[in-house]
């Protein structure tokens, strides 16, 4: 499936979706940075997972709800279109990724388990930023020594952890 086609197959399951700031930044850092394993924590109803998936046919995309209430529609989108996506019951988090991506506005997760889930080459992209919580979080990533660059994109947030990289942050 290719990008422009994601939006016809969102048409055609009457599935709306507010946030392409996200779903198109979602795209291309996956293509920019071509990771082999990304984990989405709390899929919603899988509308950035077609975007995730569509971005590499290489990556394997791993799913999880933790209410698994939007798990039937996700694994629907999924079934008109088999790329590498994994829908799974628990979080290991021994497990490593390339790419993370939290909806802080629905799930709460805290530094250290996505440190335990990542290596020197992974990146985040964190989605709700700027409120509650989510601020909260946000300072303290852009503060700590292991998030080398941050990109504060208002109410999306992007980690780089490479350690060979200077520490810096940038408002965009």
């Amino acid at each position: 499936m290719a990008f422009l086609d994601i939006d016809q197959l969102l048409r055609a399951h009457n599935i709306e979706t507010s946030d392409k700031k996200l779903h198109h930044l979602s795209y291309k850092l996956v293509r920019y940075f071509k990771p082999g394993r990304v984990l989405e924590l709390d899929t919603g109803k899988g509308i950035n997972t077609l975007y995730l998936s569509a971005a590499s046919k290489d990556a394997v995309c791993h799913c999880f709800d933790p209410e698994g209430k939007n798990v039937l529609l996700a694994r629907n989108l999924h079934t008109t279109y088999n790329r590498h996506v994994e829908f799974i019951d628990e979080i290991d988090l021994s497990e490593l990724y390339d790419g993370i991506f939290v909806y802080l506005n629905s799930f709460p997760v805290d530094m250290e388990s996505l440190l335990s889930m990542s290596s020197d080459d992974t990146f985040w992209v964190i989605a709700g930023i700027k409120s509650g919580n989510g601020k909260r979080f946000w300072k303290a990533v852009v503060a700590d020594e292991r998030a080398r660059i941050t990109f504060d994109m208002k109410d999306i947030g992007v980690v780089v952890l490479k350690k060979s990289y200077h520490k810096a942050s940038y408002l965009i």
